[in-house]
Parts: C-alpha cells; structure tokens; sequence
C-alpha cells in the first residue's frame, strides 16, 4: 500500500485526495529519527480505536464513524464511548483504564514536549474520551461497569465495528459484592490525572473526575481483589494499582492518609509471591510496581523506592535478553510494547535523575522502534517509509472473514498505531493472523506516548528539510506545489517540478502517498 505504481488514472488519485488512511508521516533515516512526526502520530492512533455515537467528530481517520451506540442498554444505561481494546471491539476495563493512566502520567510530566509539538489539544480531546466513559460507568458511589463486549463473541466477527450489529452485554461491574481493585485502582488514577490535567481548563468538569476518583478508589479497597477480564485480561495483583492510584489522590489532595495507603498497598505480592519491590518486569496493565515505587520516591523521597525503581532498571540494563539488534526482550506478545513502557518510565525518572547509560539505554530502546533495527523497518505505522502493512486490526483491514481476505494487506493506513515487534531474532511476520507480531492495542502505545515525549525534551528532534513540499521550487509550501504535483502524478511530466523536494516520504518514489502527505501538511 506504500509502494503504489507511479502510473495511475485520475481515479485513484482523487481517492488519495479524499482518503486520510494514505497519509503517513516523517520518512527519516536510522540514527536520526524525527521524535516530534513519531509523537504526533502516536497520539492520532487512538482516533482508529474510538466507540461510541461521536466516534467521527474531529477524528484524524475518515474511515471510522459511529458504532456500538447501544452500548449499556441491557442495564438501562448508555455505556457508549469509549475505546475499543485492540484490533477486537470489546471494551476491556484493565487496560482502558490503565491507557488512560499512562496518557494521563505523560501529559503530566511531559507537558512541555506536548505544548512545543502542537500535541496538547489533541491529547486533552483523547483523555477526555476515556474519562467521559469512566463517568458514564459509574452511575453511584458503589458501581462501576468496565467491560461491555464478549470477548470470545467478538473475536468470531472481523469486520468494521460500523457494521457490527446485535447487542453487546455489559459484562461485568464493580460494586460492594464484586471486587475489582486493579481496574479502579488504575480507573482512579486516570480520572485523578484528568483533575491535574484539567483542573485549570474545566474546574467543574476536573471536579467531577476527582470525585468519582475518590470514590472508586475506596471502592477498591471496601472489596478488594482483582476484576474480571476473561481470558483476555487477568491480573495477578491489584496492590500496585491501588497503591498508583493513591499517589496520584495524595498529589492532588495533599491528604497523607493516601500516602500511608500506597506504603502499605505497593508491599502486597501478586500470586507468585514476588518481592515486588525486586522487579524485573515493567509497566504494564498487570504491573505498576515500579511506576508507583517512582512516584512514592518522587513523593517521599525515601530510599527504599529509590532502590526499587533502580533494582528494576538495572536489571533491564544488564541482565534482561537482548536481541542481536539492541532491542530488550522481555516476551514475545507485543514486546515492543515493553520496550516502550520501560523507555518512559526511565525517561521520567531522568528528569531529575540523570543517568547517562540510562538514559542511552532508552534512547536505543525507542530508536530500534523508529527503524534504528537489523530489519530497517518502522514499527510504528505510517512513520518512515516502510512498516507494517498487515496490522491485526479490524477496523483497518476493511475486510471481512470471507475467502480469507483479511489476510490480504489493510485498506487503510493505520497512523500511529505500535505493532507487538520482532522475535528474539529480531525477525519480523508482517502477518495479520500472527497477531502476536502484528497486533496493536491501546496498552501497546500509552508507554509509546510517554516514551516519544520524553525522548523529544531529553534528546531533541530533528526538523525536517523547510525545502519537502516546495514542489515547484518557489521556496514556500502553498496549494500551488499540490497541484504541481497533482499535474505530475496524472502526466509525469517532470519539466516544472522539483522531483527531490516533492519525494515527501524519501522512498524514492513520487506517488499518491506523497500527495496525501503533502495534503495532511498544508492542512
């Protein structure tokens, strides 16, 4: 889909014309990656993941519209919005909520990087639509629905959710009699983070976010235990989810009893028995151990969190897999989903903690991602010049399950969108049904997010040539260079056209992508 022919008819060009799917962004070499392209497109992806009745509005994707608008209706609720978990349509409460968390942490540590890329609008519309759907979820002080979808019914329809029809259960809810402490825990956090976020924009709206926090984090602990996710999502712990959310309640508040709580919630193990101040994981929707032993160091700063946070990057450092090409491996579903997180947790850490063989090891981390890798490929979709063309992901693929032609290459250019990565080997199955490499999620790029705005504040971005665009060489990129190579594309007629400045993606061509891409950057 990225390599059209160069030759085509006036009918396909005008469907680039129209098509936002074919616009992909930056096409930069490894070693020198463009952070802020990557960043802006991180955060676009989650336009292709929307539910709900406003799905359309402002949405960077003009192939995703309404769906599920009766979401909720068994329980005489609307529990429409939201977002779709990964490549399936079910509304996952674990990671939704925990998405909505890490989003959340970015914009508030990386506020700076967000202003100065022109992102922060566009983040505040995102998180926004996770916490209009938390308050919609939580009809009372003791209730909160967080998954509306089966997810083993969901997984037999591939197809656009558009045209996904029949009623959807709401699944499951916490209340006093249903323990869900890992799923409010990180539903806490993210809803306390909109208030710090918020506060200064919408004080009414971030006060209605701060009280539904206050109230599902006590939720939390009144019945604690873990919530429900199927097969799909089940945690092995909830301490570290409480123990997150109340930092953040503490920061916001000032009340020390939070606090206190966080000491005493981060020490509980999960099922294995780990000592969870020793661990060698990293965040992810089943573990916010050291994200919350961060922010107690951040908050307290005792040595005992310090120690925590440092055990875990060490180990990362020195004792985690490595593959041949640099990338740290700490499991095969979606690894680069972990490479991310783990990125920008240290990167926050070395705001005021600097650690340059840390800070390397992230940077490596993020520019294998960016294309920096032995398959010289861009894991992230419409960044760079060549990527993923398979992602396992319905709304894209614009097929159905019939003579298999959701096998086939997706109709629509997913923009932003973090594929699970490589093998061991660093060998990669552009496959859609090998999910594991191919799939994407909205866990996969919370950490992308915070990742790509740490490294653009710690290690700069390029700025790409003023020259790309300026198609007839006037020295100004205008309407005028989009119909030089409009003409271009229809004759071939190189005469009046800068045919290096109008190669907008650098993959040597001058095609429809291109002119999609030069479209996106004069709108």
């Amino acid at each position: 889909m990225k390599n059209l022919a160069k030759g085509f008819g006036a009918a396909l060009l005008s469907g680039a014309l129209l098509t936002a799917s074919l616009i992909p962004s930056g096409a930069f070499a490894a070693g020198n990656p463009d952070y802020a392209a990557a960043f802006k497109d991180s955060i676009l992806f989650y336009d292709a993941n929307k539910c709900g009745e406003n799905v359309a509005d402002d949405n960077f994707f003009n192939w995703r519209s309404a769906c599920h608008v009766d979401d909720g209706k068994d329980m005489g609720l609307d529990l429409s919005g939201g977002y779709h978990d990964a490549g399936d349509h079910v509304k996952f409460g674990l990671p939704q909520g925990y998405s909505a968390a890490v989003l959340g942490w970015a914009l508030y540590e990386f506020k700076d990087s967000f202003d100065a890329t022109g992102n922060t609008a566009k983040m505040y519309e995102q998180l926004k639509y996770f916490t209009d759907y938390f308050l919609k979820a939580h009809p009372d002080a003791n209730t909160f629905y967080y998954q509306v979808g089966e997810g083993n019914d969901d997984h037999t329809y591939w197809g656009a959710p558009e045209l996904q029809t029949g009623d959807r259960p709401t699944l499951y809810k916490a209340d006093l009699s249903h323990p869900a402490s890992d799923i409010l825990g990180e539903t806490a956090a993210a809803l306390t983070l909109m208030y710090l976020n918020y506060k200064n924009i919408d004080a009414g709206y971030a006060g209605s976010c701060l009280k539904a926090a206050k109230e599902l984090y006590e939720l939390g602990k009144a019945k604690q235990g873990v919530g429900n996710g199927q097969s799909f999502y089940q945690a092995t712990s909830y301490g570290d989810d409480l123990a997150w959310a109340a930092t953040w309640l503490y920061t916001a508040t000032k009340d020390d009893a939070y606090i206190a709580d966080a000491e005493k919630f981060i020490v509980l193990g999960n099922t294995m028995n780990e000592d969870k101040l020793k661990d060698k994981w990293t965040m992810c929707w089943d573990d916010m151990y050291v994200p919350a032993a961060l922010r107690l160091f951040q908050l307290t700063g005792k040595q005992i969190y310090k120690d925590a946070v440092q055990f875990n990057f060490n180990y990362w450092k020195n004792d985690l897999a490595t593959t041949p090409g640099g990338l740290k491996y700490l499991a095969s579903w979606g690894v680069l989903r972990y490479a991310a997180a783990e990125s920008m947790v240290i990167l926050i850490y070395s705001k005021d903690n600097k650690d340059s063989e840390l800070m390397d090891m992230a940077k490596k981390q993020i520019d294998y991602i960016l294309g920096d890798n032995p398959a010289k490929m861009s894991y992230i979709i419409g960044y760079g010049s060549n990527w993923c063309i398979h992602p396992h992901h319905r709304a894209a693929n614009g097929y159905t399950y019939a003579n298999g032609d959701n096998a086939k290459p997706a109709q629509h250019l997913l923009t932003g969108a973090l594929v699970g990565g490589p093998d061991q080997n660093d060998k990669f199955l552009d496959d859609g049904n090998q999910y594991q490499y191919t799939e994407v999620a909205l866990d996969y790029n919370a950490g992308l997010v915070g990742a790509l705005a740490g490294a653009y504040k710690l290690f700069g971005g390029t700025i790409p040539d003023v020259k790309i665009g300026d198609c007839n060489g006037d020295g100004s990129v205008d309407a005028i260079d989009l119909a030089s190579m409009k003409k271009y594309l229809l004759t071939q007629d190189s005469i009046n056209i800068n045919i290096k400045n109008s190669d907008m993606n650098g993959d040597g061509n001058i095609d429809a992508i291109d002119f999609a891409l030069l479209k996106k950057a004069l709108l």
